[in-house]
């Protein structure tokens, strides 16, 4: 008990200590912020795209065209 009581002020102390951070945050900084943040929209775009069909067919909006066109080509 006494170890989780000294570790709980110990976090305490130290959340609760300012902390100086002697940082520089340049433009280039915000270039590589904003690239990330295009970078995932893309790729959540992409994700999209390429399962958008099997998307919708999971939420019950489209039938599935597999067994459709089969059915089309056996006439």
């Amino acid at each position: 008990m006494k170890k989780i009581d000294a570790s709980l002020v110990a976090l305490v102390c130290l959340a609760l200590l300012p902390i100086n951070a002697f940082a520089y945050l340049d433009p280039g900084t915000g270039s590589a912020l904003l690239q990330g943040i295009l970078g995932a929209v893309a790729a959540i775009a992409m994700v999209l795209k390429l399962y958008w069909h099997r998307l919708l067919r999971v939420l019950g909006l489209r039938k599935d065209t597999l067994k459709k066109n089969k059915s089309e080509e056996e006439v």
